[in-house]
């Protein structure tokens, strides 16, 4: 590998400008609603290249610029809902997406130049995995945005999470851009770039293979479970009830959409389920209505003798409470034996916040575990199940646009790859029914919004598979934490030495 030192920026180049405008759109192409693998890989090879051709106030502004506009596009369609919903917040939640993601950029230009040969591509990936690591163990929204979730389509690559988590995958995506501008400042001449992108080569295609062997030798497991998910076609609240306002109507609805679930639950059970899930927030109303509810579901649980996973909301109009958004599970005895109170992001509804501790239960089937919704956009949440090698996790979902629907069904997958679980997904109205394997192939997929009747039916395997991650969780996101310190140190030691 060449020793000689890179080109020192700025970079002379008179296509810059274009370099911006291919990487904005690039970068608009590769996440949100468009989340083009390809585009992932790409957007930061035009963005490094302007960037090192400008000045660095000037090539900061202008990148952040560009990116801002691209995330802007990109998200308006997905994140038009809630606080979202109002133009100004989501112009800052915009600006706040393109500043994050343009430090690394930033990092790059300050450091990348300090250091000798191929090692000065290292600076760009490990700024971009460590910022996002960090930003997901604090963000109160989740993972939406992370680097990785658009390369859903190539499974064999998205293996790799089942090692390294989110963050492994995120560094991989981000190394291409550093690497081509390491060679483009070289002209590309082959004696001088050989040796860095066999490197690079040789780790993608070692990525790829393993993912292939991986999925290629996936044991075929004999024993599976029957999981139903259905969501009644009684037309949802949509906001139209009031319970503060209206407490009669609202109860009167909610009556019916509980005998409804009542109803269509037996009837899956006829059909054979074992397991019956609901979709999130479906069934419940005021406290009375919704333990109810609870104990129509442990009657006819044990009637039929299945597993009943509910959706229960709970309001207390009249009483300084806060909503319960609950994922309440019944088994063929009648006793409760999951109650899981959702985490995530309930700051947005107005919801009492959960404790984020997964709650599990060994059956015939396998050991079950649940989360609500949101929860599931938590990795480092979700990792509990993976840790407590649960075998199949169930959520309840509620999408609020369709927009979300492709999105958020691809990001609950990787929650099973990571963890090596199946998952059932089942949600109300807007969104993806869907269930994966522990190696995220799908066993079947409904789409909600369109279908005759809001109901999944899957074979899932009742026993799941070890993964790498669930043991050593993170660490390659604490690893590319430490590795970006001990970069950004030899970069500025080095620099101190040049300028001596």
């Amino acid at each position: 590998m060449t020793q000689k030192s890179a080109t020192l920026p700025p970079v002379s180049d008179r296509l810059s400008y274009l370099w911006l405008a291919a990487g904005a759109v690039l970068l608009m192409l590769s996440t949100g609603w468009f989340s083009i693998a390809v585009a992932a890989w790409l957007a930061p090879v035009f963005l490094i290249r302007f960037f090192r051709s400008q000045r660095t106030g000037r090539g900061y502004l202008l990148t952040l610029l560009g990116m801002c506009v691209a995330y802007g596009i990109a998200w308006r369609s997905i994140l038009s809902f809630n606080i979202f919903e109002s133009l100004p917040v989501y112009l800052v939640l915009a600006f706040f997406m393109g500043l994050q993601n343009s430090l690394p950029f930033l990092i790059d230009r300050l450091l990348a130049p300090r250091l000798k040969g191929f090692s000065a591509t290292l600076v760009y990936p490990l700024a971009m995995t460590a910022i996002t690591f960090v930003y997901n163990l604090v963000s109160p929204i989740g993972s939406f945005g992370t680097i990785g979730y658009e390369q859903i389509t190539n499974l064999a690559l998205v293996q790799l999470v089942s090692i390294t988590g989110m963050w492994g995958l995120t560094f991989l995506v981000s190394w291409l851009g550093p690497v081509i501008n390491w060679a483009w400042e070289r002209s590309f001449r082959w004696p001088d770039v050989r040796r860095g992108l066999l490197v690079f080569g040789a780790l993608v295609g070692a990525v790829l293979l393993c993912g292939n062997l991986r999925l290629t030798f996936a044991r075929a497991e004999p024993a599976t479970v029957r999981i139903h998910g259905f969501t009644p076609m009684v037309p949802d609240l949509e906001g139209g009830l009031d319970p503060a306002v209206d407490l009669e109507g609202f109860r009167h609805h909610m009556q019916e959409m509980n005998d409804a679930l009542i109803a269509g639950s037996i009837r899956e059970a006829r059909r054979g389920a074992q397991i019956v899930l609901w979709s999130e927030w479906i069934g419940g109303g005021t406290e009375e209505d919704a333990n109810a509810l609870i104990a129509r579901g442990q009657e006819v649980a044990r009637q039929e003798n299945i597993y009943l996973a509910m959706g229960v909301g709970i309001v207390y109009p009249g009483e300084d409470r806060q909503m319960e958004n609950r994922l309440i599970v019944i088994a063929p005895s009648g006793e409760i034996v999951l109650n899981h109170l959702k985490y995530g992001a309930t700051f947005m509804q107005g919801l009492l916040q959960g404790d984020g501790v997964l709650q599990t239960v060994d059956t015939p089937y396998g050991k079950l575990s649940g989360v609500i919704c949101w929860d599931a956009d938590f990795p480092i949440v979700v990792r509990q199940a993976g840790n407590k090698q649960v075998d199949i996790l169930l959520v309840p979902n509620g999408e609020p646009l369709l927009a979300l629907a492709q999105l958020r069904a691809q990001m609950h997958t990787f929650r099973a790859i990571e963890n090596g679980f199946s998952l059932v997904r089942q949600d109300q109205d807007k969104g993806l029914s869907i269930a994966v394997d522990p190696y995220g192939r799908i066993l079947a997929s409904t789409d909600v919004a369109t279908a005759s009747e809001r109901s999944i039916v899957a074979q899932v395997p009742t026993h799941g598979v070890r993964t790498i991650y669930a043991v050593i969780g993170d660490l390659f996101g604490w690893l590319a934490v430490a590795g970006f310190a001990v970069v950004t140190g030899w970069a500025i030691l080095r620099g101190r030495r040049q300028e001596a």
